[in-house]
């Protein structure tokens, strides 16, 4: 078997993860830890040449981190792996403290002001776009960021269609959180909204509520990832500043836009202890677990530690482990179900689960799953019962829960609203 068929770019593919019109999503390994690799389609190259372009020009620590950038067969732009979203935290907790709103969401608005600071918009601003790490800490994923323009000017803040709905989705967000926890938004953070601009947004929101750290379940055991991943092949240095070289070398090539200047950004960043936001000196800050909680990480950790962004670990899959999906199909969720009915949509889906588990089509498994979906890479996935009846139980933004009657193996099922239908995020026995 050709040793490069089941990677991208040297990165050893695990499973996939989704393809879209413009790119395919996969997790992949990178010594023996998790990375998200996107690549672009054929025809699709600027989209994510300029989405990291905007990320690493951000340089903000609330980012999701860019680890690599190459190009095999379209541009390859690799991720911190992250699989938890703000939506899975909200579903697990239930009813947030204020506190918790202002440690998941503060951070995320600083990172949209450095997007803005530096004439970029995110392209998405989700609860799915937020991913939350073992150490509780938010991270946006901006994938669809870009550069709007050179010049960010406060008339072009205040004119920006991509400004305006990172705004909005920013507030949609903060909404959200602050029903569930039974309070309302505080008027300076919506005066800060309505001049769009989202670091003060995040600083109102610390100044209106003491911040308290997120309720995780703990976290399985991970290890870091070296910053950078060393690359595979040895002609491509490794390091930060070859990442920004390529992504300037990649932006030349591409028909639309000017060359950037490339800036060379910091060689570490630290595998963060459990935080919150605080506020100090008009911004967000960490705060170190092991002073103010007890501690959470190895005796002697500190600011001398900053260094690998937290990756989830991953098995070394063999040559043949990962089968290259056969057609676009494959990786995109399947349209299944019935719009706006949970039961009947989560019926019909879960049905089709179960001619895929029973052929053995793993193709077929990863198009009906939510990506990241811990029943990919289940030992047993879970089957759902002969007498299974389907109740709803909650319902949060796309996410629904429901409950498996049954009289032998009562379950519930977590499923998602998408455009196209309903997809599984999980299943798991009561």
């Amino acid at each position: 078997m050709d040793p490069d068929a089941a990677s991208i770019a040297g990165y050893p593919l695990v499973r996939a993860v989704r393809r879209t019109a413009e790119r395919e999503v996969w997790v992949a390994d990178a010594s023996g830890h998790g990375v998200e690799v996107h690549r672009a389609l054929a025809g699709a190259d600027a989209p994510l040449a300029r989405e990291a372009e905007a990320l690493l020009l951000a340089e903000h620590e609330h980012l999701l981190p860019v680890v690599d950038v190459a190009t095999d067969v379209g541009v390859v732009v690799v991720r911190q792996l992250v699989p938890r979203d703000l939506a899975d935290w909200l579903l697990e907790r239930g009813e947030p403290e204020p506190g918790e709103a202002v440690t998941a969401l503060a951070p995320i608005a600083a990172a949209l002001g450095a997007l803005h600071a530096i004439g970029a918009v995110a392209g998405g601003v989700t609860a799915h776009d937020v991913r939350i790490d073992d150490d509780g800490a938010p991270l946006l994923a901006g994938e669809g960021a870009h550069r709007e323009t050179e010049r960010p000017t406060e008339a072009w803040r205040e004119s920006s269609e991509g400004v305006a709905a990172d705004a909005l989705g920013w507030r949609e967000l903060a909404l959200l959180l602050a029903d569930a926890s039974g309070e309302p938004l505080p008027a300076a953070v919506e005066a800060a909204l309505e001049r769009r601009d989202l670091a003060a947004a995040g600083t109102a929101l610390i100044a209106a509520w003491p911040a308290l750290p997120l309720a995780l379940d703990p976290p399985a055991e991970t290890a870091a990832v070296p910053a950078p991943v060393r690359m595979r092949r040895r002609e491509r240095p490794s390091g930060l500043e070859a990442v920004w070289s390529r992504v300037a070398l990649l932006l030349e090539r591409l028909p639309r836009g000017a060359p950037v200047t490339a800036r060379l950004l910091e060689a570490a960043r630290a595998v963060r202890p459990r935080y919150w936001a605080v506020g100090g000196a008009g911004g967000v800050a960490l705060v170190v677990a092991a002073t103010l909680l007890g501690g959470s990480g190895p005796p002697g950790a500190g600011a001398a530690d900053a260094g690998a962004p937290h990756a989830e670990p991953m098995p070394t899959p063999t040559a043949g482990a990962v089968p290259p999906p056969t057609s676009p199909a494959a990786q995109t969720p399947v349209v299944i179900g019935v719009p706006g009915d949970p039961v009947a949509g989560a019926a019909a889906l879960l049905a089709e689960r179960e001619a895929c588990l029973d052929a053995g089509d793993a193709a077929c498994l990863v198009g009906l799953h939510e990506p990241g979906s811990p029943q990919l890479t289940a030992a047993a996935p879970w089957r759902m019962p002969d007498d299974g009846v389907l109740e709803v139980v909650q319902h949060l933004g796309d996410a629904w829960l429901l409950r498996v009657v049954s009289g032998d193996e009562p379950a519930s099922v977590l499923v998602m609203s998408i455009e196209a239908g309903w997809t599984l995020r999980d299943a798991w026995s009561d």
